[in-house]
């Protein structure tokens, strides 16, 4: 079942991959795993914010380090997600969340740029 059916939702493989398909594609969101073959998710995502400022993206990982949390702010990304701390009724609500801001461009919990969202413990 797709809980977004007016989403085109594409994959890549790789880097090399994402970056062409964010070039033909030209999303308004991204998720991106941090480690990715050939270069770092936080490369391709500073790279990609150089191009598209205003492209959302959500970082994927498996470790809830300060110093990820710092580089993907440097990196211009917006969310960093931490698999073990996130359920996937957390991640689709982030969705949602993101979708619907950029629908109605405004949002009640929209903080400082950012969106708060409680994430599971």
């Amino acid at each position: 079942m797709n809980r977004f059916p007016f989403v085109d939702i594409q994959e890549a493989r790789d880097g090399n991959e994402g970056l062409d398909k964010v070039n033909i594609f030209d999303p308004n969101l991204i998720l991106l795993e941090i480690h990715l073959q050939a270069q770092s998710g936080l490369d391709l995502a500073r790279r990609i914010k150089i191009e598209r400022p205003d492209t959302i993206i959500v970082i994927l990982t498996s470790y809830n380090l300060p110093e990820y949390q710092t580089a993907a702010e440097e990196s211009g990304v917006s969310h960093v997600v931490v698999r073990d701390e996130w359920t996937g009724a957390d991640m689709i609500d982030l969705v949602r969340l993101i979708l619907s801001d950029q629908d109605i461009d405004k949002h009640e919990d929209r903080v400082g740029g950012e969106h708060t969202l409680e994430n599971s413990p």
